[in-house]
């Protein structure tokens, strides 16, 4: 069964951006990176949060003359069958053939079944487990395709065992990890940085610019050092987050009851309501102007194996998903502007928790990172300015607005009695723009007070903000209008 989170690993055509908005404006540290003849991994921590940066090399040729356009041996058009529903998995996976196995174990990319990279894309979500071969066996026996068998990789630091596997979900896979006998900072095979804020790493040679690199004596492409990407010294003072708080998904609509059962039978995740009017059969709909889907499941580090990860607290103990579906007749929902844009279903956001809302968005703001805004009718009275008030937050009405944190006091069902009687039970969150250049992916900085939510009561105030600026903005026309009117008829008097 899964017992917690490892990493989540990004594939992008060009990784220079992404990684300076993650270390630079978000104070991820580069902890690890890794050469093939195929691609590049950059490994990057904060607190407990890793995300691995993956860069398919471009029209790379072996020595034999052999390319990377390494296919699996994948079934096209394979349905996997899930209680009620019929859940496709069509999306292939290039992952390289077994003349390089030795030296691209960790080699898998979200391009379907392109020869070169297509999208920028969330794709491979890593989980600890106890036991890889039980796993893996199944996920296989659900309907998954296993991209890599079981392995054990060793290093002077010990020994991991592994398996990657494919999800039901578009084209998410999970490299399935057993750490328990490794002591290593990251994973065998990834070359370690040894400074916190990477200023004597392997990454910072002497000279600016590229840098050569051999893997088992074939010359590589020329790797971009990024001496000058380092952790500002105002990021360095207090964490601004401390772990994944979860990640969401977006799926077609009518298959999120499928994908939790699978992911139930799989690794053990259970469905759990968000809130109050989560019901187990329609999850949380949201109609009106979003026409949205959500239901959320999760896995608890205590649950059934028991196995604790090295870094888990009271806070990050377990790992949670929601699964977001359009809903039939809204076509330009939120949810399928990204099944659009990103090609099919896949991770739509990551929330990273932080201990201090106000202090972190604006030490990201002052870093480039663009967060969206509200419309201001967000915090007017009858949609969100009571409960800021009551959540003791009053004070910083404008502040809120300014930086663009939302707030959500909606009750939920797993709330201590006396945090809701106290006013402690909430959440503040704010959203990123889109990461990458396609309207996909984005970021989410979550606080939570006593909330166990993600804020779905935000997604409808955020709808009738809308509404209502909208309604004041046209209404402020219509005055200009008039007045302008009356500008004219005054003049022709004159």
């Amino acid at each position: 069964m899964c017992s917690g989170l490892h990493h989540v690993e990004i594939c992008v055509g060009e990784e220079k951006d992404l990684l300076n908005t993650l270390i630079k404006s978000l104070g991820f540290t580069l902890i690890a990176r890794h050469f093939t003849p195929l691609s590049t991994k950059w490994a990057l921590k904060h607190g407990s949060a890793v995300f691995v940066i993956t860069k398919r090399k471009k029209d790379h040729k072996h020595q034999n003359g052999v390319t990377d356009d390494f296919i699996g041996n994948i079934d096209q058009g394979k349905k996997l069958v899930i209680g009620q529903a019929n859940l496709s998995s069509e999306s292939p996976f290039i992952v390289s053939n077994d003349l390089f196995n030795d030296l691209e174990h960790w080699t898998v990319f979200c391009c379907h079944n392109q020869t070169s990279h297509v999208i920028d894309s969330v794709f491979n979500v890593a989980l600890v487990v106890r036991d890889v071969d039980e796993v893996t066996k199944r996920v296989e026996t659900q309907g998954g395709r296993v991209l890599r068998k079981p392995t054990v990789l060793k290093d002077s630091h010990g020994q991991v065992k592994y398996s990657i596997v494919t999800s039901c979900l578009g084209n998410v896979v999970h490299t399935l990890i057993d750490k328990q006998d490794y002591s290593g900072e990251f994973l065998p095979g990834f070359e370690s940085f040894q400074t916190d804020n990477n200023e004597s790493c392997p990454l910072n040679s002497e000279r600016d610019g590229e840098e050569h690199t051999t893997v088992d004596g074939l010359q590589q492409q020329p790797v971009t050092n990024y001496s000058n990407f380092t952790v500002n010294d105002n990021l360095n003072s207090d964490p601004l987050f401390t772990h994944f708080d979860h990640l969401a998904f977006a799926c077609e609509a009518g298959k999120s009851e499928g994908l939790i059962e699978w992911y139930h039978r799989c690794f053990g995740m259970k469905r759990f309501a968000a809130n109050r009017k989560d019901t187990n059969e329609e999850g949380f709909v949201l109609g009106e102007n979003i026409g949205m889907r959500i239901k959320a499941m999760e896995y608890w580090r205590c649950a059934e194996v028991g196995l604790t990860l090295p870094s888990a607290t009271e806070e990050d103990s377990s790992l949670k998903m929601v699964l977001a579906e359009p809903l039939v007749g809204y076509e330009k929902s939120q949810i399928n502007t990204f099944l659009h844009n990103h090609k099919g279903p896949g991770v739509q956001h990551i929330a990273l928790h932080t201990p201090n809302m106000v202090s972190s968005v604006k030490r990201a703001s002052q870093q480039g990172v663009t967060f969206r805004k509200a419309p201001p009718a967000y915090y007017q009275e009858g949609i969100r300015l009571e409960d800021i008030k009551a959540a003791g937050h009053g004070d910083e009405i404008d502040l809120f607005q300014e930086l663009g944190i939302l707030l959500d006091i909606e009750d939920d069902v797993f709330c201590d009695k006396e945090d809701h009687q106290e006013g402690k039970k909430y959440l503040l969150q704010v959203f990123t723009t889109p990461i990458f250049q396609e309207d996909t992916f984005f970021m989410e900085v979550i606080h939570r007070k006593g909330a166990v939510g993600f804020g779905a009561g935000n997604i409808r105030a955020l709808a009738q903000s809308i509404v209502c600026d909208e309604q004041q903005k046209k209404a402020r026309l219509s005055q200009s209008i008039i007045y302008d009117q009356q500008q004219k008829n005054e003049a022709k008097i004159c």
